[in-house]
């Protein structure tokens, strides 16, 4: 990977505008370092999270761990019922947290890669060998399958704790299984990677 030995962080875009209202300057050299390793999406949801974990800060919430990343899935994904992002939005606001200002200040995909390349002159040659190419794609994934339990059980709980469905104590599990359609072979995601594809393929 090679970038730019200077990282220019005086700019006005939408990126740089919310970097500096939220007091969180490492995010460009973090930028900086994750592009490439990461997706554009992922750094959209990065910088979101990073926005949002310290607006809850400035509020005085104190943060368990994976709770951010909870409370934006909860905001944002299209999954998320009603009545569950409204509990979530009204918890936040108990706290102090201007949840309409903070979801006005996230930022997308397409903001992230300007502030990348016209802000920060950074840019990136993605020379990951195969190995490592499958490795970043267990992890993104893995963290996705995470996200997704850690998402349906913030939602049952909440709707637990409001009494909307009768539910003792819980563990989600999530799983993803390919089908080759050549052979139909049906393998897990990790054994797939693992073995670099399906044997009818190899």
């Amino acid at each position: 990977m090679s970038r730019t030995e200077t990282v220019t962080v005086d700019c006005n875009c939408k990126v740089g505008r919310v970097v500096d209202r939220y007091g969180v300057p490492d995010l460009h050299e973090e930028l900086a370092e994750r592009w490439g390793e990461e997706s554009l999406r992922e750094l959209e949801r990065y910088v979101n999270e990073r926005l949002l974990g310290a607006a809850m800060r400035d509020a005085g919430m104190e943060l368990l761990d994976g709770e951010v990343e909870n409370f934006y899935d909860l905001l944002v994904d299209d999954d998320t019922s009603e009545g569950v992002r409204v509990e979530v939005r009204k918890r936040l606001e108990r706290a102090d947290v201007d949840v309409e200002a903070v979801r006005d200040d996230f930022v997308s995909h397409q903001s992230v890669h300007s502030h990348l390349r016209d802000c920060l002159d950074t840019t990136y040659e993605d020379q990951r060998d195969d190995e490592d190419r499958i490795e970043s794609a267990e992890n993104t994934v893995f963290a996705l399958q995470n996200r997704t339990a850690a998402v349906t059980e913030g939602t049952l709980s909440q709707l637990r704790d409001a009494d909307a469905v009768a539910l003792g104590e819980f563990d989600v599990f999530v799983d993803v299984n390919v089908t080759c359609r050549e052979c139909g072979r049906h393998l897990d995601i990790g054994t797939l990677l693992e073995r670099g594809g399906c044997e009818c393929q190899q």
